[in-house]
Formats: structure tokens, sequence, C-alpha cells
């Protein structure tokens, strides 16, 4: 899941308005890190609860929730199509030495100043990429032109979920430096995946930001301080199970992470929520049209099994059901299995409450090769499958 891609030609920066001018870079070669962010079911879960931190004059824009999270990973998918992106989902910023000195520049053009523009690339754009989206979030608000400004919310959202992954600004972003590769996709896919339902979120108050920049960087800072904390988490997990794979190694990586792993969510959904809310009120807060208004509150009547998004997909892709409230508890069991019937993997295997779930499939993780596969799910006495189509 992690490497490095060469040749990386035209790429183009579009600098926002806190930089002066319009910035244009072409490079001949840069690697990108391949990172996926909290994985789809991390970031779906981030920018569906953002909504809840809305204040009442933005209550209208909580029929957004279900749009946000189902397209929180549109930013992983465009990797495979666009090479500009993968830059924008990361920043190195221990390879800075101003870093750890306390006064770390936040202007693009002090850190090409000093280090060239090959190296500041190769180091991620996070922080500028957040804050060109949060610009062009404002610019579809004040043209009221609403399928743009859910896009880029959605877009928005994933930016701020990988600022609040602590291996998304570190150079040890996959334990490469400590003895402990994988661990990227340890804990921000497999096991949040096993302990989704144990992220809780408490509402809390939104901030109108000022300065995107420096908000966005202070939350970089704020992310990194638990680093260590991860880092130390896994070790202890695998020195105690002596492997990094069974269900007793991640149940004590989530046990000795949780803390701080659901505080990192819920500060994500908050700050992404504040800076959806700024934008919108630097727009004007322009009104959102009624007949566009959907009634957030309806959900559906009975049992309701989602087709996998993206599909196809080319690494991963997430499944969503709802549960109603009949069938609240019931255990559910989601299984994966190939062409001839052969089983893949087990998704779920445990009771589940009412209201929308998810999760999501990691066919790379699996190393599947391309082709049909079936995901089938039984609750209760209900059964249900649909077809899923993995292009490598």
């Amino acid at each position: 899941m992690l490497s490095k891609m060469n040749s990386l030609k035209a790429y183009c920066y579009t600098r926002n308005k806190y930089f002066v001018g319009l910035f244009l870079v072409i490079l001949t070669f840069v690697f990108v890190k391949d990172l996926n962010g909290w994985g789809s079911t991390g970031h779906s879960i981030i920018n569906r609860k953002t909504t809840i931190y809305f204040p009442i004059s933005m209550e209208a824009f909580k029929s957004w929730a279900e749009y946000l999270a189902l397209h929180a990973s549109d930013a992983d998918y465009r990797k495979g199509s666009d090479p500009s992106e993968g830059p924008k989902h990361y920043i190195d910023i221990d390879n800075y030495s101003e870093f750890f000195a306390g006064n770390m520049p936040t202007s693009f053009d002090t850190l090409v100043a000093r280090y060239g523009l090959t190296f500041v690339m190769d180091q991620g754009i996070l922080p500028w990429a957040t804050v060109t989206t949060f610009d062009s979030l404002t610019k579809a608000f004040q043209g009221k032109d609403w399928e743009r400004a859910k896009l880029f919310a959605a877009d928005l959202g994933h930016y701020v979920g990988d600022a609040h992954q602590p291996l998304h600004i570190t150079r040890n972003y996959d334990g490469q430096f400590t003895n402990q590769r994988g661990i990227h996709s340890r804990y921000e896919t497999q096991m949040i995946n096993r302990y989704q339902g144990m992220i809780t979120f408490l509402v809390d108050s939104v901030t109108n930001v000022s300065s995107p920049l420096d908000f966005v960087f202070n939350y970089i800072f704020n992310s990194y301080s638990y680093l260590d904390d991860v880092l130390r988490a896994d070790s202890i997990a695998k020195a105690a199970a002596g492997n990094t794979t069974s269900e007793y190694y991640y149940s004590l990586f989530w046990d000795y992470s949780n803390t701080y792993t659901v505080e990192l969510f819920r500060l994500a959904s908050r700050n992404l929520a504040s800076l959806i809310y700024s934008a919108w009120l630097k727009a004007g807060s322009p009104v959102l049209p009624a007949s566009l208004v959907e009634d957030f509150t309806t959900v559906p009547k009975t049992f309701t099994l989602y087709q996998n998004f993206p599909n196809p997909f080319n690494y991963s892709t997430q499944i969503r059901y709802y549960i109603p409230k009949e069938l609240s508890n019931e255990f559910v069991l989601i299984k994966v299995t190939d062409t001839l019937g052969r089983e893949v993997t087990t998704l779920v295997s445990e009771p589940k409450s009412e209201g929308f779930q998810q999760i999501e499939f990691d066919a790379a993780f699996h190393k599947l090769t391309s082709g049909i596969y079936t995901y089938q799910i039984q609750v209760g006495s209900y059964s249900e499958s649909k077809k899923m189509n993995y292009v490598k």
C-alpha cells in the first residue's frame, strides 16, 4: 500500500489566496507516498460525524452527512488517474529542522526558498492542499454551486482526516525506521475496521477560523504529538501477542491506543466542521434552497444492503448497509467469496446496533487477483449478496 512513485510530470499547483500570485511548477522526478489516510471506513466516519458539529445557522446542511461520508475517499481514488494527488495527503514534517526547533515556517514559498522545490514536494503538501480546497469550497458557496460545494467539502474532509492520522505527518509513515513495517495499515485500516463501533463523538462548538493555514498547522502539530504513542502501542501489542496479525494483537493495539485515537477522530470531525462553517461564513452565509434540503432524519424502513463504492475499485472499497430497529443487536455476518464460492475473508462477525453501518474491504491487503467477488450479508434470518469488481 505504501510506496514511492517515480516520474511525476507536469505537476501544477495553484496557490490559494493567502499566498501571492499563481504558482506553476513542473517536476520531472518526484517521489510520492501512496497513503490512504484513515482508510475508507475512518474517513467515512469523520465526514459523516462532521455535520453534528454544525451550528443552528447551518442546520440545513446536516442533510449532507451521508453524501460527505459516501465521497470521503474520492481523493484517494483519484490517485490512480491524477499523479498530482498523492503529495496532498501527507507531510513529512519531521524532515524539516525548523519543526523540532519550534519555528516551522508555514509559508510554502519560504520552504521552497530554503530547501528547493523538489525537496518540499517530496515531503508532501497536505497543509497547503487543505487551504486550497478550503478556498475552492468558499468560492463554490459564493457561487451557490451546491454540487461542487459538497464535493469540495468531502475532499476537505479527507485532507483534514489525513492530518489527524499521526503516521501521515512523519517520515516514519510505515514504521520503516523503527522496525514496525506495516503499522500504517494495521493502525488506520485493520484496527479501525474492527473497532469502529467504539468511536464515539461528543458535540462541541465550532470555530470561525480567521487564518486557515495557521489553523491547519496547529492541528498537524497536535496530531504529531501522538506519533510516539501509536508506535509504542504497536510495539507493546506485538511483543505480547508474538505477531501483528492475530485478533489478540489487534485487541491489545486498541486497548493501548483507543483513548487518543477516538480523540483524534473527534478533533478531525470538529475541525472539519469549523473549516466548512468558516468557508460558508466567508461566502456570505448563503441559504441552501429548500428544494435541496433532504430530510436527514429519513432512513430506510427495512434492512438495506448498498452497492459497494467505488465499483470497480483498485485497492479497497466501502460496503455499507442499514440495520432497522427490529434487527438491532442481531448477529451480523459479512463474508467475501470468489467466483468459485471460496471464502476470501470474513469482514463482520458480531452483533450490530440500529443505523447505518460501513466496513472497508481491502483487496490489496488480501493480495487478490483482479476479478469479480461477492459480498454476502446475513442478519438474523435475512440474507443478501452483491457483486463487486476488483481491478488490480
